[in-house]
């Protein structure tokens, strides 16, 4: 059973190319493409116009049938991408940080217990790992001193080398 794309589609071609230029870069640009194309006439099916798409042929009917349930809006409207919302809070995430910069954190399991212990968070280590990157935080912790180290005895050491320098 062949279906008039050009009777079903509201739009004209031009409105759609129009669109499509408006959704160019975008995820929905092919979806409004498939539409143009079934419009004008340059494929006369699904398959034909996944084909010139690159899409699969399963894809195009599942377009199709938002188009076809919600119109034009329904085909741009194009959900985020899957995947949980984060456990964390902005409370629990401005704690930790501060936590972070006071430096009584220092490992990722360090922050990984105090979530657990401060909010009832878990996290995996990778989760905590993946956190952080998504963030944009790294954990900045001071050089490592030894437990015997004596800060004068190095003050004294750097200021007699730089005068022999």
């Amino acid at each position: 059973m062949w279906i008039d794309y050009s009777m079903r589609i509201s739009e004209t071609a031009d409105e759609l190319r129009g669109r499509e230029r408006a959704v160019r870069g975008q995820r929905a640009a092919d979806r409004v493409k498939l539409l143009r194309l079934l419009k004008s006439g340059a494929a006369r099916s699904l398959r034909q116009a996944a084909a010139m798409l690159g899409d699969s042929e399963r894809q195009a009917p599942r377009w199709w049938g938002c188009y076809a349930s919600g119109g034009l809006p329904a085909v741009l409207a194009v959900g985020r991408p899957g995947g949980s919302q984060e456990r964390i809070t902005p409370e629990a995430w401005a704690d930790l940080s501060g936590q972070m910069r006071a430096g009584a954190i220092g490992r990722l399991k360090d922050a990984q217990a105090y979530l657990q212990e401060q909010w009832g968070i878990s996290y995996c280590l990778d989760g905590i790992s993946k956190l952080f990157i998504r963030r944009k935080t790294k954990l900045k912790t001071g050089r490592p001193r030894h437990r015997e180290a004596d800060a004068a005895a190095q003050a004294a050491f750097k200021t007699s080398v730089r005068r022999h320098a």
